[in-house]
């Protein structure tokens, strides 16, 4: 299994190389359902500068959190033939660029949080702390997958703290109208796809006593994956009445299914790194459905 999203050959340019070991098109993929939660909690499109601040806090935690992902798993992939193009194994990035790219990003996400508002710079140290926290969980625990998939889930709520912080001026109350349907939708979903990028991996995973659900479940790990994924829609569909959406929401939410239901049917024959770009496309279909509901506002009043 040759395929790697990571990877990079060394005859590419070095901003070429650098965008593949931040992974910086997910990047792109995450922010519509960042945005989710802010159009989610205002019930319109907020205002230029939270949209910017939202984006500049996702891509500078991007940076900061990948590095650290492959700074922490470097020994790891130098041995896994799947991983050893990655650029901080092969040399192109070292040590002390991978460093410089943590400081840089952890520096730009706790501007970015101040800059939008109180609440969103006292959590985000926590927030922080989860994203730099994962890549040694699967040291110790099959639930690292979760750990990961919290991650997009806390991208959806960065948004709706991000935007409700302007409105309200108790953490309680911020926390209550955070979109939690929409959060814990996107951890199911976020489940499926990093599963597809584990399940190639479990004989080496099982040889470096490294966990996950693929090595805990063996060839049950892509039904998990897909039960997963039927929660998150289910959960997307329960958001979409609650939060009173209309219906582009719905379909929005009904292509979602569909593309993560093709994902995994690419999965089951084997197809994995086409798999896990097709589920991360349904989160965009999704968030950007979303957002352009409430943008036109229909059939809210």
């Amino acid at each position: 299994m040759n395929w790697d999203p990571g990877g990079a050959s060394q005859n590419t340019s070095k901003l070429y190389v650098l965008m593949r070991f931040l992974r910086i098109e997910q990047t792109l993929f995450s922010l519509p359902m960042a945005y989710l939660g802010a159009f989610v909690v205002l019930r319109k499109i907020p205002s230029i500068s939270v949209l910017i601040l939202i984006f500049s806090a996702l891509f500078f935690l991007r940076i900061a959190g990948m590095t650290n992902d492959n700074l922490a798993d470097r020994e790891i992939d130098s041995r896994n033939p799947r991983t050893r193009t990655r650029p901080l194994v092969t040399g192109v990035i070292t040590v002390r660029d991978a460093k410089l790219l943590i400081i840089i990003g952890l520096t730009g996400f706790f501007i970015s949080a101040y800059l939008v508002n109180i609440w969103a710079f006292l959590l985000s140290p926590f927030i922080a702390l989860i994203v730099m926290t994962y890549p040694y969980m699967k040291r110790f625990t099959a639930f690292a997958n979760y750990h990961l998939a919290s991650i997009q889930g806390i991208a959806v709520f960065s948004g709706a703290v991000a935007a409700l912080g302007l409105v309200y001026n108790s953490l309680l109350t911020i926390l209550y109208y955070v979109p939690w349907l929409f959060v814990i939708s996107t951890i199911f979903w976020a489940l499926g796809f990093d599963l597809y990028n584990h399940i190639p991996d479990v004989e080496f995973d099982k040889q470096m006593n490294l966990h996950s659900f693929a090595v805990m479940l063996g060839p049950k790990a892509l039904k998990f994956a897909g039960l997963n994924q039927i929660s998150s829609v289910v959960l997307a569909f329960l958001a979409d009445y609650f939060y009173n959406l209309g219906p582009i929401g719905f379909v929005s939410t009904i292509l979602h299914g569909a593309i993560m239901a093709y994902a995994y049917y690419l999965a089951s024959r084997g197809d994995f790194g086409r798999a896990f770009y097709y589920n991360i496309y349904s989160s965009i279909v999704l968030g950007l459905g979303v957002d352009i509901d409430i943008a036109l506002g229909i059939p809210f009043t």
